[in-house]
């Protein structure tokens, strides 16, 4: 895109001073402009390069994209790779979304907090509440029959079936 601008600037500066037009010519058919642009390049593509490495061009959409790409991988590596301490992080979110992130940054704080304590079990679920000492009991108070997770309340537990149905199938 860069390249294309700059030769729009070059022929608008020209035909300030000269007339100038942009004019589709068949390749080797004898036109003399034509056959020495074909000479010159081939004599510039026979020649050495001089100059800083690298010498072939690379756009930075592409650049970006590589790593982007890379970034994404190296992420998903972490996230389920065997070092990963977020069991109920992993449980819920299987890859990262960018929406999901985006909807996140539209939400109050309050919202935020409940959204991302679900997400990553850091909420007062019991089972959270087990594991930081605050509590004796990790399982479900409403069926008594799992640990209270946000997994649990949001997937399996046979208490909360009829609000599941209701919120998450249908919505408000």
């Amino acid at each position: 895109m860069y390249l294309v601008r700059q030769c729009q600037q070059a022929l608008n500066d020209i035909s300030t001073r000269h007339a100038a037009g942009l004019y589709w010519v068949p390749g080797h058919a004898g036109v003399r402009g034509n056959e020495i642009a074909d000479k010159l390049a081939r004599s510039g593509s026979v020649q050495r390069f001089v100059g800083p490495e690298p010498f072939l061009g690379v756009c930075r959409q592409n650049i970006r994209r590589k790593m982007k790409l890379w970034m994404e991988k190296q992420h998903l590596a972490l996230w389920h790779g065997p070092c990963s301490t977020q069991r109920q992080a992993r449980e819920l979110i299987s890859v990262p979304d960018l929406a999901i992130r985006a909807r996140l940054l539209s939400f109050n704080r309050t919202q935020t907090k409940v959204v991302i304590g679900l997400r990553t079990g850091h909420s007062t679920l019991r089972r959270h509440q087990y594991v930081m000492g605050l509590s004796n009991n990790p399982t479900c108070g409403k069926c008594g029959t799992g640990e209270e997770t946000s997994g649990h309340i949001l997937c399996k537990c046979e208490a909360l079936a009829s609000l599941r149905h209701a919120h998450l199938l249908f919505g408000p």
